[in-house]
């Protein structure tokens, strides 16, 4: 028994350090980032997909930053009856640049004040410009009656319906004749107004022309008469 005891104990020793050797020769852990003598394969972080604009349909203009703004349609009020005079509200304004000696267009302007919208005929009869300096009346559509279309109008209380009014740039006579004195450079006053409404006053300058530019041409040579010795010397 003695003797059994002391070759089980030998044995146990020996296989014990046996296991430690066979563990030491096999690969150690590595840290993180440590250069491998050999290859060695990892499985790859999921990527996610980079993230998608979501655009609107019915986006058509860039807005502030370069954002999409969303642009809807604007829905016009639709007329509701005659409109009343004394609703509609005409201010006139100069389309473009007004010279002296040329003709001038006026853009009318028709509101309504109270009613969203409302049908009334334009004319001579019912629109009034009158072009003024001071205390001297220059021009009125009351004596060149041709210069007011005459048209039915849709007038909205959001949206004014514009109307065309020239003016051939010379003095008003009740004839409307072609025989008055052009008006001058300087300020004028435009008065306009719907027959039974309250007028409207805005000022405006008619310019002096600019000056036309004028390039000169370069004289040809003029011909050698026949018989007579070049005025270039021979060689």
């Amino acid at each position: 028994m003695v003797l059994t005891l002391a070759f089980g104990l030998v044995w146990g020793v020996a296989h014990l350090l046996g296991g430690r050797s066979g563990a030491d020769d096999g690969p150690s852990a590595r840290p993180v980032g440590a250069d491998a003598s050999g290859p060695t394969t990892s499985a790859a972080p999921p990527t996610s997909a980079p993230p998608q604009a979501v655009t609107s349909p019915r986006a058509t203009q860039l807005g502030k930053g370069g954002r999409r703004a969303e642009v809807r349609p604007t829905v016009l009020a639709s007329p509701e009856g005659t409109c009343t005079v004394s609703d509609v509200s005409a201010e006139p304004t100069v389309k473009g640049n007004a010279y002296a000696g040329q003709r001038v267009v006026f853009a009318v302007e028709l509101t309504s004040r109270i009613s969203p919208a409302c049908t009334l005929t334009i004319g001579p009869s019912t629109l009034v410009l009158r072009l003024t300096s001071g205390s001297d009346r220059i021009w009125s559509t009351q004596d060149c009656r041709a210069s007011v279309p005459t048209r039915k109008v849709v007038v909205r209380r959001d949206v004014p319906a514009t109307v065309p009014v020239t003016w051939n740039g010379q003095r008003s006579d009740p004839g409307c004749t072609h025989s008055t004195s052009w008006a001058e450079p300087g300020y004028y006053h435009a008065t306009a107004a719907v027959l039974g409404a309250d007028p409207a006053d805005r000022q405006f300058e008619l310019r002096t022309p600019p000056r036309p530019v004028v390039t000169k041409s370069p004289k040809p040579n003029k011909p050698t008469p026949k018989g007579k010795p070049s005025a270039s010397p021979s060689r």
